[in-house]
């Protein structure tokens, strides 16, 4: 329990960083080490606020890439910080073979915590001089704890990091809480318009903990139960200031209401469109409403959201696809003969856009417009031949004549 904790914090503090919350139930949080703050900007989830006009160094700011990040589940969230790293790693050594020799190493000492015990303390004398590096640098993510007893370095791997690699939703394999991660987007990214009738998965373990927690006095901050209703009000069981704000994102923060124990919100248009123009997509929101549905709900034959409030989600995301914009070149013809000729050509490329024949002008596909352009010259100048015929012959009959 005590290792799971250290991940939470360690993790929560990231999260926690990345929303601009500095408390928690009171109490300060503590901030990220200053690598994993150098990553988050490296990695683009956190950038120098553009609008700062004081002087000195601007403070960092989420960016939209953040936002979908604060909002993936907990295990994509350290996969994605074990890729970049790899990544990173790629690019602090310029020679390629000894990039490629340390992801190599690194991959190896990820399938060897796969196989070692939570809470089983393993001697770091045993790992390589590559392996050292990896595994004080996996200690600042909350992947590994580190302890010095005596003159000898001891890690424990955590339950994430042993999970990492097979993580599964098996009942006796309790993860670290799926409430500070937010929104499982495993199934792809992007703004998917397909609907989703698959909830996600919950494991017993996590019910009952979470069943647990909602029975106690004081709710842990760790765990998050909501109830939507059909008049798209949000009731959270739920004492994290972090949820709070993840909460935030996606609903009315004027409708906001607490107890002591629960918050109250209300999904509106316009919140679900602002959550949109931060890079959160619908999939997103109705994934993260189904993972933490409440318990009593989960156990019933009640749908976790409301059809008509999923419903109005997804209709409020197909209003920003209702025009697609599109680039073109206009041509402008001479006369309907050409026009005619044009949009036959274009139509039969593959380029037609759009056509006015009032004006005489056709929109082509810009990828497409050279070929157009190419034709309408050489129809003009096929034309202008026939006419020099047509008037050469018109000026002999009437020489003849």
């Amino acid at each position: 329990m005590e290792l799971e904790r250290y991940t939470q914090r360690r993790w929560d503090s990231v999260l926690h960083y990345l929303v601009g919350s500095t408390s928690e139930g009171g109490e300060d949080v503590e901030d990220p080490p200053e690598a994993v703050v150098h990553f988050l900007e490296r990695t683009g989830l956190m950038q120098e606020d553009p609008e700062w006009r004081r002087g000195g160094k601007a403070p960092l700011v989420i960016t939209s890439r953040g936002y979908e990040f604060m909002l993936l589940d907990v295990h994509v969230q350290v996969w994605q910080f074990v890729l970049q790293y790899l990544k990173s790693l790629q690019m602090k050594f310029r020679n390629d073979k000894k990039a490629q020799e340390i992801q190599s190493e690194a991959l190896l000492f990820l399938i060897c915590l796969s196989y070692c015990r939570v809470g089983e303390a393993y001697p770091a004398d045993a790992l390589s001089k590559d392996a050292k590096i990896l595994m004080k640098d996996f200690s600042k993510f909350g992947l590994i704890y580190l302890a010095h007893v005596g003159g000898t370095t001891l890690f424990y791997p955590t339950r994430v990091a042993v999970n990492l690699v097979a993580a599964s939703n098996d009942e006796e394999s309790p993860i670290i809480n799926n409430s500070s991660g937010v929104l499982s987007i495993l199934d792809g990214e992007g703004d998917d318009d397909g609907r989703e009738e698959v909830n996600p998965p919950s494991s017993a373990s996590a019910a009952r903990a979470l069943e647990a927690s909602l029975a106690e006095p004081v709710p842990s901050s760790s765990h998050i139960a909501i109830i939507i209703q059909t008049n798209f009000q949000l009731c959270a069981y739920t004492t994290s200031q972090l949820h709070v704000s993840m909460l935030g994102l996606f609903c009315d923060v004027q409708s906001f209401r607490r107890l002591s124990n629960v918050v109250f919100y209300h999904i509106t248009r316009d919140s679900v469109k602002g959550a949109f123009k931060l890079g959160i997509t619908a999939k997103q929101i109705l994934r993260f409403l189904k993972m933490h549905a409440h318990p009593r709900i989960r156990s019933s034959n009640h749908p976790l959201v409301p059809s008509n409030v999923e419903d109005q989600i997804w209709l409020w995301n197909r209003e920003r696809t209702r025009v697609q914009f599109e680039e073109v070149y206009i041509h402008q013809c001479q006369n309907a003969q050409e026009f005619q000729a044009v949009v036959t050509y274009a139509q039969d490329r593959g380029a037609f856009s759009w056509s006015d024949a009032n004006k005489l002008r056709v929109f082509v596909k810009y990828a497409g417009a050279e070929v157009v352009v190419s034709f309408a010259r050489r129809w003009r100048s096929r034309a202008a031949q026939r006419r020099a015929r047509e008037s050469e012959g018109r000026m002999r009959q009437s020489a003849y004549s």
